[in-house]
């Protein structure tokens, strides 16, 4: 009785069939293999473009600036976005809104900014760690006072490692137009 290889499939005349197949699998192999690259290089993310601060950032048909970086307040307002969270100091990034949609209601307008600035700006630090903002607020809000109509002056509230420096904030425009970016930084220091 003679000893064959299951590996090795054969045709009716009792030929192996492996050197087709693998051509077949190597070419298949390569075809995908290429186009993984092609997909990694296509969809690999763009680097952030650099603002300076209090420069217009554009997103979509919106556009603020990022006024100043300082640290949380000490002691801290008495509002719950301030408690201590401890191996963490808090960052207050003040906002200004330049241009939002007149055709907003007040509270849908004020929804919006914050739904934004909470969803869309991070802090990255030397090491590439991210934080996500922890509360977006209007300005006067922070001071325990009355915002009245002013609805452009904003602070963005995170919670950064202590050990985090050299903070980069970095803005994410969900919908960019022709011309935007999809990533802005600007360099906060600290």
């Amino acid at each position: 009785m003679q000893m064959r290889d299951g590996t090795i499939a054969s045709c009716a005349d009792e030929e192996p069939v492996t050197p087709p197949v693998r051509r077949v699998v190597r070419r298949a192999a390569a075809t995908l293999a290429t186009a993984g690259c092609l997909f990694a290089c296509a969809c690999a993310p763009e680097p952030p473009r650099p603002i300076a601060l209090r420069e217009d950032i554009a997103v979509g048909p919106y556009v603020f600036r990022v006024l100043s970086a300082r640290n949380a307040p000490n002691p801290p307002p008495p509002i719950s976005t301030f408690r201590d969270q401890p191996g963490k100091k808090g960052i207050v990034v003040s906002v200004y809104w330049k241009t939002l949609d007149d055709n907003m209601d007040v509270v849908r307008r004020l929804a919006f900014i914050e739904n934004f600035l909470t969803d869309n700006l991070s802090i990255a630090d030397s090491e590439g760690k991210r934080t996500e903002a922890f509360h977006a607020m209007q300005e006067k809000l922070m001071y325990m006072g009355d915002p009245g109509p002013n609805w452009r002056d904003w602070v963005v509230v995170f919670f950064v490692p202590n050990e985090s420096r050299d903070l980069t904030l970095i803005v994410e425009n969900p919908e960019p137009r022709e011309g935007q970016t999809r990533f802005t930084s600007t360099t906060l220091g600290r």
